[in-house]
Order: structure tokens, then sequence, then C-alpha cells
């Protein structure tokens, strides 16, 4: 699993919850944190991504994914995007990155 597999498993949770609750906050973060805006590897406002990437290091695998995935979030400091994470436990999310890697997406063929 590469930074771009994790980052985007991440918006798919954080936009998930989004859906169900229409946080404004959560909202507001969502905005620029959309990976799919443009093709190339980022976010819509790259100051977002780029400070994921400096948070996530190491190498990254489907069973240490919510560890790491958990690390960013709680280093964004943003209550409302630190609530709409808590929704997914540990074995929903491993369940969830199974079935997203299994899936054409973005950063399938990227060296993010």
């Amino acid at each position: 699993m590469n930074k771009l597999e994790l980052y985007c498993m991440v918006f798919y949770v954080l936009n998930a919850e989004w859906d169900e609750n229409k946080n404004t906050r959560l909202g507001e973060f969502l905005s620029g944190a959309n990976p799919f805006l443009f093709d190339d590897i980022g976010s819509a406002d790259p100051a977002i991504y780029e400070k994921f990437c400096e948070i996530v290091d190491g190498s990254i695998t489907v069973e240490n994914s919510y560890s790491i995935a958990s690390k960013y979030i709680a280093e964004l400091g943003n209550d409302a995007v630190s609530s709409a994470f808590s929704t997914i436990d540990e074995n929903e999310w491993v369940e969830c990155v199974k079935d997203f890697l299994s899936s054409e997406h973005k950063g399938n063929n990227d060296n993010a």
C-alpha cells in the first residue's frame, strides 16, 4: 500500500461520515483534502497532502494502515475530523482497505 492509497482511504472514510452528518468543519477539510479534483498526486489544497506525507513514514501495510491513519488524524488536531474518523473501527477499516486495493483506483500504479 502506498501513501496515496492510504490518503484516499482516509478521505473515503471521512467523506462517508460527512454524507451522514453534513458537519461544516468536516466539509471544509474535505474540500481541501479532495485527492480526486486533479489528475496529479495530491489534494485540492496541496498543503494538506504535503502534511500527510510529512506525518506518514515507513512501510504501509494493510495490517498497520489503520494505526498510521489514526496517527495522521490525531496530528491534525481537528475535532470534526477526529470525530468522523472514530466512526470506523480497525476491523471495518481493514475490510474496506482490502476492497479498495482489489479494485481499480487512483494510486494503483503511482509511486506516492
